[in-house]
């Protein structure tokens, strides 16, 4: 590789006195990426990309042969070194990766910018099939956001990456068999019989297929409510294909239909796939309403800002803007406003109007009329913030047995909200409200749930468009697979409140927190990391924390169960374990 880099015109550079390797922003076997800077020449933003013999015998020609296009990374230059690594230095894509983008602006890209970043994919494409080359693992995973411009389309700027799974079709890959094979993204023909012989510019065009639909519904993995790859390859194989997004014009879908055609032939080149993205209208002729509806406000109010209540000052809040309330003319319990930013759905409104009052569940008194049509909510006020904000200030300090007491308290709110056909989506410490606190004394402690904006259905099957920007930190693998729009069950939350003990047993320290981005930590989790055990946490909690994560969901503990363990636990065992 050492003669191909000296004949291929980029330019030396050294560590040390060229470029400096910062942080490392992601490392698996063999190849490794680091945040790069310029010492002297030059100030635009790079990364340093280190492979090993293997990896580059695999990748590093594929960068270099389709090296200078505006669509396709960049790659700036080389360094010379004794480690019998390949070195890279390319082009930092400031936005991150599509996948990652969409998830965490979720409603960001109208129709006509996805079709300008799909037609400069395409055009890559068309680039890198002309070179005889196949990428095999087309993917918004693999797409970098460089601009992004809401008002000027053309200045949009995406390109492609990584050439890992990537073969020359004149040449059969080197170790062929140890290539993995992407199955939710790859044609059929590839799971058929996975020769080398399948892979063409045509398996690349369904893969494009499938990344264009996967971007339209918001960065969802796609057959996202399927656990296991086995089978998905059953599904493709016998022609199930994946359903229309949401939010699709009949241009995009088309296109996506025509990228599956089971017979590769008949596929379009990515030629034409250019020209009909150049010429497609892409304004959607469908009604794109949430399939969950929402609350409709009531014309008549129990309660009117400036007459039975008034809202000087703004506190803290996990959802929305939280503000101290006073009442005017009565005397009830202390309360606060809190001003939502949209209409709750339905699910949320069937929370504060239909549940009966629970004792571990925020009492929610109604909406509240005001003259300038904002959306506010009236609630009662926990003298003493949320749990997450107590712990990490010090203030509390619960032992052990306060911490099981605060749970069985949290489950038994749960297991009322699953009841009624309800999961919450959102369980975090921040979300628990504390109205009374002892750190020694367990019967002293009183908390309860609060924050159902993310509340859905309880029914895995069910479809949320709403595209909310989802929990990474406390959300179960299998919500981030559907990024948010499905899966969501009793066994989604019990995951989350595997991670909300976690939480409080760290004394309110954020999950995954070496994890300055949510993409790494939506990485870490995809590829199956938990958390590990809090120094403080009893082995008879951590077995129930560890039972709560299990990858599939179906044998997770359901709440009911998780409140008689926690029953179960002997105090005094637990008691004396901590003054060891």
């Amino acid at each position: 590789m050492i003669a191909a880099l000296s004949n291929s015109g980029l330019q030396k550079y050294q560590f040390g006195k060229d470029v400096r390797k910062m942080r490392q922003m992601y490392g698996m076997s063999g190849k490794i990426i680091y945040e790069g800077r310029w010492i002297q020449r030059r100030n635009d933003p790079i990364i340093v990309v280190e492979m090993n013999e293997v990896i580059t015998e695999r990748e590093a020609a594929f960068y270099l042969e389709v090296n200078n296009h505006l669509h396709i990374i960049g790659t700036l230059g080389y360094i010379e070194n004794s480690l019998k690594l390949t070195i890279f230095i390319q082009e930092y894509a400031p936005q991150g990766d599509l996948a990652d983008y969409l998830m965490d602006n979720p409603n960001k890209f109208t129709l006509p910018i996805f079709a300008e970043m799909f037609l400069q994919i395409a055009d890559a494409m068309s680039h890198i099939a002309s070179k005889r080359i196949v990428h095999g693992d087309l993917g918004c995973r693999n797409v970098l956001v460089f601009r992004v411009d809401e008002t000027q389309l053309k200045n949009n700027l995406v390109k492609i990456t990584d050439f890992g799974l990537a073969r020359f079709i004149d040449k059969k890959p080197a170790r062929e068999n140890k290539l993995v094979v992407p199955i939710r993204y790859c044609a059929p023909e590839i799971l058929r019989t996975n020769r080398h012989s399948d892979y063409s510019e045509k398996s690349d065009v369904y893969s494009l297929g499938v990344l264009i639909w996967e971007a339209l519904s918001n960065s969802e993995i796609p057959y996202s409510t399927v656990d296991k790859d086995d089978a998905v390859k059953e599904m493709k194989l016998n022609n199930e294909k994946l359903t229309r997004p949401h939010h699709c014009s009949d241009g995009l879908w088309n296109l996506m239909k025509k990228c599956w055609h089971t017979n590769p032939d008949v596929r379009p080149s990515f030629e034409r796939i250019n020209e009909e993205l150049s010429h497609m209208d892409v304004s959607d002729s469908r009604d794109v309403r949430s399939s969950i509806s929402f609350h409709e406000p009531r014309k008549h109010y129990k309660y009117e800002l400036g007459v039975d209540i008034e809202m000087p000052n703004i506190t803290d809040g996990h959802f929305g803007k939280i503000y101290e309330a006073e009442w005017i003319s009565r005397k009830e319990k202390p309360i606060v406003v809190i001003q939502m930013d949209t209409e709750p759905s339905e699910y949320e409104a069937m929370v504060y109007t239909n549940f009966t009052k629970h004792r571990n569940i925020v009492d929610t008194l109604g909406f509240v009329g005001n003259a300038r049509d904002l959306v506010l909510l009236l609630q009662e006020r926990a003298p003493h913030g949320n749990l997450k904000a107590l712990l990490q200030n010090g203030r509390f300090q619960p032992s052990q047995n306060v911490l099981i007491t605060i749970f069985i308290q949290i489950v038994e709110a749960m297991i009322y909200v699953i009841s009624e056909g309800i999961v919450h989506g959102n369980l975090c410490c921040a979300n628990i409200l504390v109205f009374r606190m002892n750190s020694s004394t367990p019967t002293e402690n009183w908390v309860k749930l609060t924050n159902f904006g993310w509340a859905h259905k309880n029914d895995r099957d069910f479809s949320d468009d709403r595209r909310l920007i989802i929990p990474v930190r406390y959300c179960a693998p299998e919500i981030l697979r559907s990024a948010g729009r499905t899966n969501y069950s009793e066994y989604s939350d019990a995951y989350s409140m595997g991670v909300l003990m976690w939480e409080a047993f760290s004394k309110g320290k954020v999950p995954y927190e070496s994890s300055i981005t949510n993409s790494e930590v939506r990485q870490r989790k995809m590829l199956g990391e938990k958390l590990s055990k809090p120094f403080m946490c009893d082995d008879q909690m951590w077995d129930i924390i560890i039972d709560c994560w299990h990858n599939e969901p179906a044998i997770r503990l359901e709440f009911a169960l998780i409140r008689a363990l926690l029953s179960r636990i002997d105090p005094k065992v637990m008691a004396r374990k901590a003054t060891k």
